[in-house]
């Protein structure tokens, strides 16, 4: 893995449609994650559509192009966020993606990503669930307060993590890579050492930290700590856990250590977060 660049968010919004509403854009410069908060709608890239209602998912890959067109009756609103996978380390990050023709960004050297194809989850899958909270949670962070990089380029590190299972779909992640993520979630309560995970996917230590690093562009340790930290930040949004029972439910055994992490990670203490720091 190149050590001199890593995914970092550049934009994250709300949009709400109106009714019959079409916009098209011919290329986007990012992976941009949507879901679907209401109503239902049509979107198409790469020659596929797409039909979208109250929760579904849709990833849609870097350098893409797509076309909206909201329902006449009941148009969807959207919250979409967009991820540049690799940004230059020592460029500054200019937080904007390119998606106008003649914008300057278009020829930046400093951002690249791997084409590939769209992704969708439907609105009941755990996947879904977790892209809208953390992007719930993005957008947010995005609105209130000024522009951070470090918490950009973290909040990146998490979105290029659910990459995998959008991925994972029809991408070509190697089926040991994806025994080894679901080990992972599944014991997110528990110790986990490299070695329990590279075992779980049939592999030595190197060759899953190969695996991570190429398709996931983090280690085997760092994504499972983002693992823990998205079903933190979704329990403490939705199942009224104290900060220490969550703490347990993702494999801490010290309350102010989880604290800690979690800080790092979303640029404030859990006990913030729990307490209806974001809004549906």
């Amino acid at each position: 893995m190149d050590e001199g660049v890593g995914p970092v968010v550049v934009a994250a919004n709300w949009y709400r449609f109106r009714a019959g509403e079409r916009i098209r854009h011919e290329r986007v410069r990012s992976e941009c994650f949507l879901w679907v908060l209401g109503g239902t709608g049509r979107v198409r890239s790469r020659d596929e559509w797409f039909t979208l209602s109250t929760g579904a998912v849709l990833r849609l890959p870097w350098d893409h192009d797509v076309e909206y067109r909201a329902d006449a009756r009941s148009p969807f609103r959207l919250g979409t966020v967009h991820v540049v996978p690799r940004h230059a380390r020592g460029v500054p990050v200019v937080p904007a993606v390119a998606h106008q023709p003649g914008d300057p960004l278009y020829a930046s050297a400093a951002r690249d990503g791997d084409p590939g194809h769209p992704v969708h989850s439907g609105a009941s899958t755990a996947l879904a669930r977790r892209i809208a909270s953390l992007g719930r949670y993005t957008v947010e962070r995005f609105g209130e307060e000024a522009w951070d990089e470090s918490a950009s380029r973290a909040l990146g590190e998490l979105f290029r993590a659910e990459s995998v299972h959008t991925a994972g779909q029809g991408d070509g992640i190697p089926a040991a890579l994806e025994r080894m993520t679901a080990f992972v979630t599944e014991r997110l309560d528990t110790p986990l050492t490299v070695g329990d995970v590279a075992a779980a996917g049939g592999c030595s230590v190197s060759t899953a930290g190969r695996l991570f690093a190429a398709h996931l562009g983090t280690s085997v340790a760092a994504w499972i700590r983002n693992a823990r930290m998205r079903e933190a930040a979704e329990l403490l949004r939705t199942s009224g856990l104290r900060v220490g029972e969550v703490a347990r439910a993702v494999g801490f055994t010290d309350p102010l250590y989880f604290s800690r992490v979690f800080r790092a990670t979303f640029g404030e203490p859990p006990s913030r977060y729990g307490l209806g720091q974001i809004r549906p």
